[in-house]
C-alpha cells in the first residue's frame, strides 16, 4: 500500500505504558516528516501521553468496544497497536472486518523474548491477529520468542520487523538530572513521606502490574526484608513503591506493602521505612540510591542512568541485565543483604545493553520503511 505525504493518516492504539512512551516518539518523527498521525489511547497509557502533553484520543477499554475504535479508524491507511492486552486480539479482528483497506502492525515493545505474568500469552494473541509485528528490540525479529517458558510463538518470518528503538535518550536525561536535582527530589519525597532525611539510603522498587509479581516477587520481597531485618538494623535504608501506572486502581502491592509495614511496627523490629511514592517514574529514579525490580523493560534505563540495581523476587528473571551482569540479584534474605551492603555506581556496560536491546540508528527509517511497504 502505497500513500503520500499530505495525506496519509497513521493510528497508534495504546493501551500500556511503556509502548505509550515509544509511540509518542513514533509520532513525533512521523509527524516532522509530513505524516499526519492520530494517536488513541486508554488505560495507564492515556495518562502517560497526557502527561507528555501528546495530543491523543482517549477511549475507555471497559466501555468502549473494538468495532467501535475499529470503526474510528477505518479511514487509516496504517493502525498499529500494543500487544499486552487481550483487547488487542479482538481489535484487530474488528480492524480486518471495518478497516479491512488499513495495514495492521502489533508492536512488541518489551526488549525480552519471554515476560512473565501475562504478557507474553497476549502478545501471542494480538501478533496472530495483526498482519505484520514490529519488534522495538531488533533482535526478536529474528529469534524465538515465546508465550510460556517452554512454548514458541510461531510467526512466519517475513510477518517479522526489527526496528531497533529503545529509550536510551531518557535514561541520558535522568542521569544529567539526578547530577542536577537529586537532592531536591531527594528532599522532596522525604517531606511529602513525612521522613525525617538523616542520611538513609533511597531504595526505589519498580512495581510490576500482573499476577506472578503480586503473588510471588513483590511478596518475597517483603520477606526478605522481614527476615533480613530480624538480624540486622535496616533503619538507614527507606523504601520506595513506585507503582506501575496499571497497578495503581487495584493497589494490591500497596496494600500489601501498608500490611507489612503495620506488622514490623507490632513487631518493633528493626525495618526501613517504607513510602508508596506519588510521584511520577522519572521523578522516582532522579532521587534513587538504587533501584530494586523484579521485571520491568524499564530495567536497561536504571543501568544506563547509573543506579545500582538490584533484581530481587522469588526467582531470577534472566533479563538483559541479568544475562550480561549488570546488576545484582537476590531470590532469598541473605543473597538482598549482600546485595545492599555493596550498592555502589558502576559504569554500565553500554555496548552489552544495546546490543542487547537490538538496538539501530536508523529505527526511524525501519519504521517507515515497514509502513510504506504495506
Amino acid at each position: 500500500m502505497s500513500f503520500s505525504l499530505s495525506t496519509a493518516a497513521i493510528c497508534f492504539i495504546a493501551c500500556h505504558g511503556g509502548p505509550a512512551d515509544h509511540f509518542a516518539t513514533f509520532a513525533e518523527n512521523l509527524t516532522n516528516k509530513g505524516y499526519q498521525v492520530q494517536i488513541y489511547a486508554a488505560g495507564p497509557a492515556l495518562k502517560k501521553l497526557q502527561d507528555r502533553r501528546i495530543e491523543v484520543i482517549p477511549f475507555c477499554l471497559e466501555n468502549q468496544s473494538a468495532e467501535e475504535v475499529a470503526k474510528k479508524c477505518s479511514g487509516a491507511a496504517v493502525v498499529i497497536t500494543d500487544v499486552g492486552n487481550d483487547f488487542g486480539e479482538v481489535l484487530h479482528k474488528s480492524l480486518g472486518e471495518f478497516a479491512s483497506k488499513s495495514a495492521r502492525f502489533a508492536y512488541y515493545d518489551n526488549p525480552e523474548a519471554y515476560v512473565p505474568g501475562g504478557y507474553s500469552s497476549s502478545a501471542a494473541k494480538v501478533m496472530r491477529a495483526a498482519q505484520k509485528v514490529l519488534f522495538a528490540n531488533a533482535n526478536l525479529a529474528k529469534a524465538p520468542i515465546y508465550e510460556a517458558p517452554s512454548q514458541e510463538i510461531l510467526l512466519p518470518q517475513e510477518k517479522k520487523v526489527g526496528l531497533g528503538y529503545y529509550p536510551t535518550s531518557q535514561a541520558e536525561k535522568i542521569a544529567q538530572r539526578r547530577v542536577v536535582e537529586g537532592k531536591e527530589m531527594r528532599s522532596r519525597i522525604f517531606s511529602q513521606a513525612s521522613i525525617e532525611d538523616r542520611g538513609q539510603k533511597l531504595l526505589v522498587y519498580a512495581g510490576g502490574n500482573n499476577d506472578e509479581y503480586f503473588s510471588k516477587a513483590f511478596p518475597a520481597f517483603l520477606r526478605f526484608l522481614d527476615e533480613i531485618s530480624q538480624q540486622k538494623d535496616l533503619s538507614d535504608y527507606v523504601v520506595v513503591l513506585q507503582q506501575h501506572p496499571g497497578a495503581k486502581d487495584r493497589n494490591l502491592d500497596g496494600k500489601f506493602l501498608e500490611e507489612w509495614t503495620k506488622n514490623q511496627k507490632v513487631q518493633a523490629s528493626l525495618a526501613p521505612l517504607t513510602w508508596r511514592s506519588e510521584l511520577n517514574s522519572d521523578d522516582a529514579l532522579v532521587a534513587a540510591d538504587a533501584m530494586i525490580y523484579y521485571q520491568t523493560s524499564m530495567g536497561p534505563q536504571f543501568v544506563l542512568a547509573g543506579i545500582p540495581t538490584i533484581q530481587a523476587g522469588h526467582i531470577t528473571y534472566e533479563d538483559i541485565l541479568v544475562r550480561n551482569k549488570l546488576c545484582s540479584t537476590a531470590t532469598d534474605a541473605d543473597q538482598l543483604g549482600v546485595a545492599l551492603t555493596r550498592l555502589q555506581t558502576g559504569s554500565a556496560n553500554v555496548e552489552a545493553i544495546r546490543e542487547g536491546l537490538g538496538l539501530h540508528a536508523d529505527w526511524d527509517l525501519r519504521l517507515e520503511k515497514a509502513l510504506l511497504s504495506e
